[in-house]
């Protein structure tokens, strides 16, 4: 499986990019949306139809100060057939980098996480207006965390690193209650990771082990099409970031390494249109996702995380069975500050996504 690592455009360091259409309308009513890519947002919507996609994200930051952004890509594959979907993607991703002489340079230098998702799901059409839908998955998940350490008048380094797979499931309904209107409510595990690796010290080097585990999502979806031509998309998606209150690392020589993030539950609204001319689809959305860092205090140098508005468009062009997709959002982030270190931190991101399908 690809591994891929991002860095906040979503909230905390989720990656909801497993769609180049969907990027086009900021995501929005993405669990009401059919087609193979239903797999990773809401298994229910899932197409009796055999379809494959696959897409490609490209994602640039820039994190001030010190420019700490790293560039991503994200690529993602689906395929389905008679309600039954497999997906490979990304869920989760983190890329932060500063230089070795930065002030922070004490409580962050090189962040990354990457992970990988293999999910099988399935669609049942339990009534005629409803569709029901499971799925299971498992999650590749890989750290490596760096700082500066002060040592005799010189820097010494620590640098942490981890690997885990872990189980997960999915849950999800799509109600059709008139051929116009599509209603979608779908659910994601949390799943457990302990991360077995090894710690760096200026003193030498030692297994270590760290418990992280990725949040469990609740998202419903809306799409109602207004006119033949033109569809109406909204939706939004609770995530417990709760879960994340430190982190800690375990030493095999007893030590533990902590850092306090008291992270909160979020919430991503989402609202978007798609527009329909002959073979051609153009899209538009925009989006607020609310960052888990609850206060300047509990605000990291790896993840300077802020509420961010998004703002995106996109292309489709149809011809028969097959379809391309191109789309741009750009990313607001709000301007904040930290007191472990004391810096203000500033940025915004820019994401371009293309995307192949076929059905048949």
């Amino acid at each position: 499986m690809l591994l891929a690592s991002g860095t906040v455009d979503a909230s905390g360091f989720a990656l909801v990019e497993r769609d180049a259409a969907g990027l086009g309308r900021a995501y929005a009513g993405q669990a009401a949306v059919t087609g193979p890519e239903a797999v990773s947002f809401n298994p229910a919507a899932l197409p009796k139809r055999s379809a494959v996609s696959a897409s490609l994200h490209l994602i640039r930051n820039d994190i001030q100060p010190e420019d700490a952004g790293e560039p991503a890509a994200v690529p993602t594959l689906y395929g389905a057939s008679r309600g039954i979907g497999i997906g490979l993607y990304s869920t989760f991703g983190l890329a932060t980098d500063y230089p070795e002489d930065w002030a922070g340079r004490y409580y962050a230098l090189h962040s990354e996480i990457q992970t990988a998702r293999a999910h099988l799901a399935g669609a049942y059409q339990a009534a005629p207006t409803l569709r029901l839908g499971a799925g299971v998955f498992a999650q590749a998940f890989e750290a490596t965390l760096t700082s500066a350490y002060p040592l005799h008048g010189r820097d010494g380094r620590v640098e942490i690193e981890g690997k885990d797979v872990g189980l997960g499931w999915s849950l999800g309904g799509l109600w059709a209650p008139n051929p116009r209107l599509a209603l979608g409510l779908a659910y994601s595990s949390a799943v457990h990771h302990d991360l077995d690796g090894r710690t760096r010290l200026p003193s030498g080097s030692v297994s270590s082990r760290v418990a992280v585990t990725t949040p469990e999502t609740l998202s419903a979806g809306a799409k109602w099409d207004l006119r033949p031509d033109l569809s109406l998309l909204s939706g939004a998606t609770w995530t417990r970031w709760s879960r994340l209150q430190a982190l800690d690392v375990e030493l095999a020589d007893g030590q533990t390494l902590t850092e306090d993030h008291a992270w909160r539950d979020t919430w991503r609204l989402a609202l978007g249109g798609e527009y329909r001319r002959g073979p051609w689809i153009w899209r538009l959305g925009t989006a607020w996702d609310q960052s888990p860092v609850s206060d300047a205090a509990h605000r990291s140098a790896r993840l300077p995380d802020s509420d961010r508005v998004w703002l995106a468009g996109g292309l489709g062009y149809q011809d028969g069975s097959w379809a391309l997709n191109l789309s741009y959002a750009h990313l607001w982030f709000g301007d904040r500050s930290g007191t472990h270190p004391a810096a203000d931190y500033s940025g915004s991101a820019d994401l371009v996504a293309l995307g192949i399908a076929r059905r048949w």
